[in-house]
């Protein structure tokens, strides 16, 4: 139990004049070094170049100048918007039976035409010694938080796919949402032959959008992401060659010399930036798992500000190439933002789909004691562990 009697007396330390004028002063500078840093691009590009596998971080790549500013306007024709999100009971051996559930939430609103409103939700049981010990290099492997995690991603992706493909047919402009990034962060937890495999999974569905062309938006809001930060922090750096193992290796990160435009976000130094419905320039992310994909699948990402916050926006390369349908797609996630009081409402009612409430997770739990009951299983129960934190002992 909380004891809220001894937390309130902490909240004492927390000086928010103190941490809004550190981060006001951080991001005023940060706005002037993409000032100097976009007047100078090919100085900025050499330097990146040289710069390549030396940083403590992941390099983005500019696709544009860094001081690019799009404006764009809500899409007002029809068009349909499809959004997939998920949620999951993750595998306990002191439940009354070891099993993991996968639950994605679907929705396609279609604007300007009459259709269908599809809002649902998809379980996935997985029972069997295969979903829980998976073969990995050979071995079978108890699954764990990441491999769920990949695994839900996936089957997200999967069904949005399904939806983008039929919702296509009406000859209508599809956008389809994920909430959250596309680069799959967790993967590089996994062993080489699970990362080689899921890789080829993922670039059978992303070949999907982009052969129909259909776009692909990951979306985040109030994204932590600093790839044009960590591009000024090059460009600020004081050494000729920015190595970080060489000449800051014995520094915390806050003492390093390109640290004063450190910990700005992307985020908020594009809300200093952009105006309304206006997006940023396109980057292409760095990050390993990003490249691991097939090169028209890499992973581009601008800012867009929707008019109430600035949000991260991440496109397939292959979009990102085609600008009069990437344009459309960033309209529509306008359109959406406004339709759903600042977020996408696609999104919003596919994680409303998706949800699973503890109320939820207690019913599946007694479907399962009834489906062993019924098969005759003896001393079907949680283990005393579980069942002790349950009722406690006092």
């Amino acid at each position: 139990m909380l004891d809220l009697a001894k937390l309130l007396p902490q909240f004492d330390g927390i000086s928010v004049d103190a941490i809004r004028e550190n981060i006001d002063s951080a991001v005023e500078l940060a706005v002037d070094v993409l000032s100097q840093a976009a007047k100078d691009p090919d100085r900025l590009q050499q330097r990146l170049s040289d710069a390549e596998g030396l940083t403590f971080w992941p390099l983005a790549s500019p696709l544009e100048p860094l001081d690019t500013i799009w404006q764009l306007t809500a899409f007002e024709k029809a068009y349909t918007a499809i959004a997939v999100d998920g949620s999951q009971i993750m595998p306990s051996h002191h439940e009354v039976f070891n099993c993991y559930l996968i639950n994605i939430g679907k929705v396609g609103i279609s604007y300007g035409q009459a259709h269908p409103v599809i809002m649902e939700s998809s379980p996935h049981l997985h029972a069997s010694v295969d979903d829980l010990y998976p073969v990995i290099d050979r071995r079978r492997t108890y699954v764990d938080e990441s491999f769920v995690s990949l695994e839900r991603n996936l089957l997200e992706l999967a069904s949005l796919r399904d939806m983008a493909l039929s919702a296509a047919k009406r000859a209508l402009p599809v956008v389809a949402f994920i909430d959250g990034s596309l680069i799959q962060w967790n993967l590089s937890q996994m062993p080489d032959s699970y990362q080689r495999h899921f890789l080829k999974r993922l670039n059978a569905v992303y070949d999907s959008f982009a052969d129909n062309a259909i776009p692909l938006i990951g979306y985040i809001s109030q994204s932590r992401s600093s790839d044009i930060i960590n591009l000024l922090r090059v460009w600020q750096c004081p050494y000729e060659l920015s190595d970080c193992s060489r000449h800051c290796s014995e520094l915390v990160e806050e003492d390093f010399p390109c640290s004063k435009v450190w910990p700005v976000t992307d985020r908020q130094l594009f809300t200093n930036v952009l105006p309304a419905h206006c997006r940023g320039p396109l980057i292409q992310s760095g990050a390993n798992k990003a490249m691991a994909l097939a090169p028209r699948h890499h992973v581009v990402c601008t800012y867009l500000n929707v008019g109430t916050e600035v949000a991260r926006i991440e496109m397939p390369r292959w979009l990102s190439r085609n600008r009069e349908l990437a344009g459309q797609a960033l309209q529509i996630a306008i359109s959406q933002a406004q339709k759903g009081a600042g977020y996408p409402v696609c999104l919003s009612e596919a994680h409303n789909q998706a949800v699973i409430r503890s109320s939820d997770r207690t019913r599946f739990f007694e479907l399962v004691t009834n489906h062993l009951v019924q098969l005759g299983m003896p001393r079907v129960r949680v283990s005393p562990k579980e069942s002790g934190k349950r009722r406690g002992i006092v």
